[in-house]
């Protein structure tokens, strides 16, 4: 039976859900994790598996709404919605986070990352090459590197939705009422 709630909803509640979860991710990625770059790469790498297996949910909940079934059009609409929203409170956890709470935050990392990189046995141009990467990121990081990287993050996360989307459609049948 399909609810009457509007087709926005799904991808709403769910965009609102999957945006506080991924702040609480990035929070202790940043606050507890960043003294060691392996791991903070590794918590960043599940950290979005977890979130595109809520865009993935997002989709299955569309397609519960709609009775079973579903086009991609009606089920990718709920995804990119909830995309909108998620990546809307990184770009905006991101701004709060390096701009007030620790805007030292990418020079302590290098710092930390340091003697990781001095141990592997890195050589003095490599290390400052990697130094360099790091001050890139602190450029992406800032106001106008968020909203930039916004639309990327948007596009690289509806590839994702597409295919949920895809892998999720089904037809109803003709004698299906």
């Amino acid at each position: 039976m399909m609810n009457s709630s509007s087709k926005y909803s799904i991808g709403t509640r769910w965009g609102l859900l999957i945006g506080l979860v991924y702040m609480v991710l990035l929070f202790f990625r940043y606050h507890f994790s960043s003294s060691n770059p392996i791991f903070i790469g590794v918590f960043a790498m599940i950290s979005y598996l977890i979130i595109l297996t809520l865009f993935l949910i997002t989709g299955m909940a569309r397609k519960k709404e709609l009775g079973g079934y579903g086009e991609l059009r009606e089920i990718f609409r709920s995804i990119f919605i909830a995309i909108l929203i998620t990546e809307l409170c990184y770009m905006l956890f991101n701004l709060i986070y390096f701009k007030w709470i620790d805007p030292a935050f990418w020079s302590k990392f290098s710092a930390a990352s340091l003697p990781y990189m001095q141990k592997a046995g890195w050589t003095q141009d490599q290390i400052d090459e990697k130094i360099k990467s790091f001050k890139d990121l602190g450029q992406q990081t800032n106001p106008m590197g968020l909203v930039k990287g916004f639309g990327t993050n948007v596009v690289v996360d509806s590839i994702f939705g597409l295919i949920f989307a895809a892998l999720l459609r089904r037809k109803k049948p003709q004698n299906v009422k």
